[in-house]
């Protein structure tokens, strides 16, 4: 394969790349918009995935993540535990709690569900200031299992997916090398996709980290 060639196949797989990047977001959007109604109007939470008249190659369910400990006056909280855990302080520029106590907090009261927290060596039971439950958006969670990817992979190849995949995204026959590649990057950006909406869920735009990160994308 010449260099040309090469670079016209990493620019075609980019570009497809980026296409079924953008579909897929587009779906799942109107997916996510689709059981947040159906939990509304129905009660309806998870929904099986076919293809055709074929059996269930898979799930999607809507996931309501329960309520999770934020810290949302961070001065009160430093100041909390500067009077209490003096060692577990940082003190640069400015002063800051030790990102892995304040996960330590953060997680235990989550995990009790009220904004307290027992302190384990002394049995103390603290009302932690600075801090409160905060409720986080539900997402969707697809479930594929293997027999459901090659069943899908199998359609895609036979083009039997109709309006599930845009016509510019098809594959053209003769060419199950690229499909197959494709078929596997798919997977993959679905499975960062899921782990981006967990991440999302989760709280991360609380991380200490964020800013760095959007500076890092920027930059890119």
């Amino acid at each position: 394969m010449s260099l040309k060639d090469i670079a016209a196949r990493a620019t075609v797989l980019s570009t497809l790349h980026d296409a079924i990047g953008a579909e897929l977001k587009a779906a799942k959007k109107e997916l996510e918009a689709g059981l947040r109604t159906a939990k509304q109007e129905t009660g309806t939470q998870k929904i099986g995935v076919s293809l055709g008249e074929g059996p269930d190659v898979g799930t999607v369910s809507l996931v309501q993540p329960k309520a999770a400990a934020s810290v949302t006056d961070a001065e009160a909280f430093t100041a909390w535990v500067m009077a209490n855990f003096g060692t577990e302080i940082e003190r640069k520029f400015v002063t800051t709690v030790k990102p892995g106590f304040q996960k330590k907090i953060l997680d235990e009261v989550t995990a009790a569900g009220v904004v307290e927290w027992v302190d384990s060596g002394t049995g103390v039971i603290h009302e932690v200031p600075g801090v409160t439950m905060q409720g986080r958006a539900a997402y969707t969670r697809m479930t594929v299992p293997d027999m459901g990817k090659a069943a899908i992979a199998q359609a895609w190849r036979e083009g039997r997916l109709g309006a599930a995949v845009p016509p510019a995204l098809a594959p053209a026959a003769g060419d199950g090398e690229d499909v197959e590649k494709l078929r596997k990057r798919l997977a993959e950006l679905e499975k960062r996709d899921e782990w981006l909406s967990c991440l999302e869920a989760a709280g991360v735009d609380n991380w200490s980290g964020m800013e760095h990160a959007i500076s890092l994308r920027d930059e890119s």
